[in-house]
């Protein structure tokens, strides 16, 4: 998507539209703690194993450390959250509101002038909070993007996008499973029509790590995912920092050349990362289970 100047930010979970200095990110589930501690079970994917359990309250504090990081390095006018800025269906908790709101003043503080959340169905209730803030709400949006068209909904309900070069969703909170089991968010980039793609990006919130990538249509959750058809087709980028993986990065580069498999090495922030992007899903099952 580089053409287009769409970038993933390597260390984050977040894309980059950099002629308009726009964050996008997903998927933050603030507030997941105390609905954990309450019992409060809400996964569309039967028990998450969290329910009555009491977890430390790090999503916040760990989100925000991320987005200091990206603020420090990178230009940023507008952020957007597609979808799932809370946890709870059914109701405000206090954490959540305690939470949301700090967030949006900590944009402000941070010379964000412009905060939208693209409505997802966690998004219940927060409405007065967002826009008591100075943020705004949609249920999609969409983005001219040099000579493209992108469309950015969170992904639990369906609306007409046929027209989009590229259609960006959350909701899934992809992952793959990699390298001794280690299990590693990822953009999951699903071939459309001729130069169209569904792009799904991971999960924000830590306590999400995601959902292993499949190429069975029956294993998501979006009507966008269930409609796209060509998932064993799909692309799948994840980032290893280099300092943390040097060993593994260099077992992957061994393995296969491109077109199969490209890793790109760069610098942001200090830190130096390897964006690891493998040709389809069955190429991410076999170098995955490479020892």
């Amino acid at each position: 998507m580089e053409s287009l100047e769409i970038y993933v930010i390597p260390g984050t979970p977040f894309l980059y539209f950099s002629r308009r200095k726009t964050l996008v990110m997903a998927d933050l589930h603030l507030g997941f703690e105390e609905a954990a501690a309450r019992g409060l079970e809400y996964s569309l994917r039967g028990k998450s194993g969290y329910s009555g359990i009491f977890l430390p309250r790090i999503q916040f504090r760990k989100i925000l450390e991320m987005l200091n990081y990206v603020l420090e390095h990178i230009s940023v006018e507008r952020v957007i959250v597609n979808g799932d800025l809370k946890h709870a269906f059914d109701r405000l908790l206090r954490q959540e509101k305690i939470e949301v709101r700090s967030l949006l003043k900590h944009f402000k503080e941070r010379g964000i002038s412009e905060f939208l959340l693209v409505r997802g169905n966690h998004d219940n209730f927060v409405r007065n909070i967002v826009k008591g803030e100075g943020g705004n709400i949609a249920n999609a949006l969409s983005v001219p993007e040099n000579n493209a068209q992108v469309f950015i909904t969170h992904g639990h309900e369906y609306f007409p996008s046929e027209e989009y070069n590229i259609v960006v969703i959350g909701h899934e909170h992809p992952s793959l499973k990699c390298f001794g089991g280690r299990r590693f968010p990822v953009f999951q980039k699903i071939p459309l029509d001729k130069d169209k793609w569904l792009v799904i990006m991971p999960a924000t919130g830590p306590y999400h790590p995601g959902t292993q990538v499949s190429p069975n249509p029956d294993d998501y959750l979006s009507p966008y995912v269930k409609k796209a058809g060509l998932l064993y087709k799909s692309k799948i980028l994840l980032w290893i920092e280099i300092e943390k993986g040097e060993e593994i990065v260099e077992q992957m580069s061994t393995v296969l050349e491109s077109p199969l498999l490209r890793i790109d090495r760069l610098v942001f922030g200090g830190k130096e990362y390897a964006l690891i992007e493998f040709a389809d899903l069955e190429t991410a099952s076999i170098l995955c289970s490479y020892e």
